[in-house]
C-alpha cells in the first residue's frame, strides 16, 4: 500500500493552498463536451418506475464507441428522485446474461428490498421493490451489488444517483433546479485500450484494488456545464471501485459542505480540498456570483502522496512536474449570465442532529479488516463465536473469515443504539454498512472533524487506530436478506471483505 498523507488535515479543512497554482493545465483551452446530466426519474407520485439493466454503447472519447452497461441508457442510469414519507416503487428487468442485483446505497429499508447479493436478478428476471422512504433528505446512489461481479458491473456503467427530498431541506431555500443550479457530479477512473473498450480484470488488481487512469465526470472527460451566476450546488458521489480523490478548485476559491452521506450537516463547513472515499458522497456549494467559471479538479489521492511527500508539494508536483501532462480531470461551471440565479445566502444553521448518550450504548462490536492473511491466523474471529468461512493466502477478511452468503456474522437488535469500532491490518478502507446511517465518533484514532460530524453510511479506517461511530437499525433484515457491512474498495469486497447480519427483534 502507498504511504498517505494525513486525511483528517485534509478533513478539517483548514489547509491552505495559498500561493500554489493550481490553474492552467495545457488541455484547459481545449474543446470540452457539455455535462451529461442524467434524466431525472420522478417517483414521489408513487408509480412504478421502469429500470431497464442492458448494454450499450457509450462515446466516452470523440468518435469512439464503447461497449458498456447502463440502466434505461448506455451507460450510468437515471438519476431516481423520491421523497420522505412516500413509497417509492421500482420494476427493474435485467436483460443482460448475467445476474445482477441492485443495492440503494444509503437507504435506510428492509434486507429483503436492499437489493444485497441475495436479490440478485436471472437473466431477464424483473424485481419489483416497494421502497418506504422514512429518512432525511440525502443524496444516494444506487449501483451493482452481485456477489463476485459488484466490481465489474460497477465498473462497466452499473451505477446511478438517488436524491431523496424533504420540507426541512426545502424550506433552506438551497439550489434544487436541477440539471441547472444543482448538478449531480459522479466521478470514476476508467482506463480504455486502443479501440477504446473498457479494460478491467479483478485477477489483475492490485492490492489496492483497480485503478483506473482516466477520470470521467458523469461519464465525460473534462466536460463543461453551464450555470447561473449564483449559487450553485454539486451533488459529488465518488463512484470509483478503489480511488480515494481529492477534489479542489483551480483558484483555490473556498466553498461549503452542506451535506454528507446522510443528508445535511448543522451547519455549512467552509472548506478549500476535500477527499473522498469510494462510495462517500458530499454536497457542496459554490458561488458563482462575482465570476465567469471556476474549475473542479478531480485528483487521485495516491499519484499526489504515493512518496509520503505531503499534499502541497504533491500537488505542485503533479501540475509543474514530468507528470503535467496527466494533468486531473476537472469540470468547468462556465457562468451564463442569462439564466436566472439563486441568490439567497447560504444558511448558517442547516440542520439539528441528535445524538444517543453514552447511557443509550448497548453494545460494542469490533471489526477488522484483514489483507493476504493465511488460514490459519484466525486471531480475530468475530464477535459471534468466530462463524464465518476462513481465507486461504492472498484473501481480502473482516475478523478473519471471508464473505460466506451461507453465513450470518452478526446478529443485531432492532432500534438499540451500538457502537462499532474498526480498523485494518494493512492501508485505508472505506467501510460501508447497509440500512442505516451512522454517527461518526472517531476517524483513524483522532476526533471527528466538523465536515464528517453528519449522518453517514461509509466511514474511512486504516491501519493506525481505530474509527468509531454509533448507529441504530430501524429496519429488519432476517436471515434470508440480511444487512452486509464491507470494504467499498469493489475488488475488497468481490474477494471477500464483506460479511452478512441480521436485525431483529431479539436477538437471543
Amino acid at each position: 500500500m502507498s504511504l498517505r498523507f494525513s486525511r483528517r488535515q485534509f478533513l478539517a479543512g483548514g489547509l491552505s493552498l495559498t500561493g500554489v497554482c493550481l490553474a492552467g493545465p495545457a488541455w484547459s483551452n481545449t474543446a470540452r463536451p457539455s455535462l451529461p446530466i442524467p434524466p431525472l426519474a420522478d417517483g414521489t407520485n408513487g408509480e412504478p418506475l421502469d429500470l431497464t439493466i442492458r448494454t450499450g454503447l457509450w462515446s466516452f472519447k470523440p468518435g469512439v464507441m464503447t461497449p458498456t452497461l447502463g440502466i434505461n441508457q448506455d451507460y450510468l442510469g437515471p438519476t431516481i428522485r423520491t421523497r420522505r414519507n412516500k413509497e417509492l416503487n421500482l420494476n427493474y428487468h435485467n436483460t443482460l446474461t448475467e445476474g445482477v442485483s441492485v443495492h440503494g446505497h444509503g437507504l435506510h429499508v428492509p434486507g429483503n428490498v436492499d437489493g444485497g447479493p441475495q436479490l440478485e436478478m436471472a437473466p431477464g428476471e424483473r424485481w419489483q421493490p416497494t421502497l418506504s422512504i422514512m429518512q432525511p433528505a440525502a443524496t444516494c446512489w444506487y449501483h451493482s451489488h452481485t456477489h463476485g461481479k459488484t466490481g465489474t458491473q460497477t465498473y462497466r456503467g452499473l451505477a446511478g444517483m438517488m436524491i431523496i427530498d424533504d420540507d426541512e431541506a426545502v424550506s433552506k431555500e438551497l439550489p434544487n433546479r436541477y440539471g441547472l443550479d444543482d448538478l449531480p457530479v459522479i466521478i470514476q477512473d476508467r482506463t480504455f485500450d486502443a479501440a477504446g473498450r473498457l479494460v478491467y480484470s479483478l485477477e489483475q488488481a492490485g492490492e489496492d484494488g483497480w485503478f483506473g487512469d482516466t477520470a470521467v465526470i458523469n461519464g465525460a472527460l473534462s466536460p463543461v456545464a453551464e450555470v447561473p451566476a449564483g449559487k450553485v450546488r454539486l451533488r459529488i458521489l465518488n463512484g470509483a471501485n478503489a480511488r480515494f480523490y481529492i477534489l479542489a478548485f483551480a483558484d483555490n476559491r473556498t466553498f461549503h459542505k452542506i451535506a454528507s452521506d446522510g443528508g445535511l450537516l448543522e451547519a455549512p463547513v467552509p472548506m478549500t480540498t476535500m477527499e473522498m472515499s469510494p462510495g462517500e458522497r458530499c454536497e457542496i456549494i459554490v458561488d458563482l456570483s462575482e465570476d465567469t467559471s471556476a474549475e473542479l479538479l478531480t485528483f487521485f489521492e495516491d499519484d499526489i502522496d504515493e512518496e509520503g511527500e505531503g499534499i502541497v508539494s504533491g500537488l505542485v508536483g503533479l501540475l509543474t512536474g514530468p507528470g503535467q501532462s496527466a494533468a486531473p480531470a476537472s469540470l468547468l461551471l462556465k457562468v451564463a449570465r442569462t439564466l436566472v440565479a439563486h441568490t439567497v445566502p447560504v444558511p448558517e444553521r442547516l440542520t439539528t442532529i441528535e445524538r444517543p448518550d453514552a447511557s443509550e450504548i448497548r453494545k460494542t462490536r469490533e471489526f477488522v479488516l484483514e489483507m493476504d492473511h493465511g488460514e490459519d491466523d484466525r486471531s480475530h474471529a468475530g464477535n459471534t463465536g468466530g462463524h464465518g468461512t476462513h481465507a486461504g493466502d492472498g484473501a481480502m477478511t473482516i475478523n478473519g473469515a471471508v464473505m460466506d452468503m451461507s453465513v450470518i456474522n452478526e446478529r443485531v437488535e432492532r432500534g438499540v443504539w451500538e457502537r462499532w469500532r474498526i480498523r485494518s491490518d494493512q492501508g485505508a478502507h472505506p467501510f460501508h454498512v447497509h440500512g442505516c446511517s451512522f454517527l461518526v465518533e472517531q476517524m483513524e484514532g483522532a476526533a471527528v472533524t466538523p465536515d464528517q460530524a453528519g449522518w453517514k453510511d461509509t466511514v474511512v479506517l486504516d491501519d493506525d487506530d481505530w474509527s468509531e461511530f454509533v448507529v441504530r437499525f430501524d429496519h429488519l433484515a432476517g436471515d434470508d436478506f440480511p444487512y452486509m457491512y464491507h470494504c467499498h474498495i469493489l475488488e475488497h469486497e468481490d474477494q471477500g471483505m464483506m460479511g452478512q447480519f441480521t436485525v431483529t427483534d431479539t436477538t437471543g
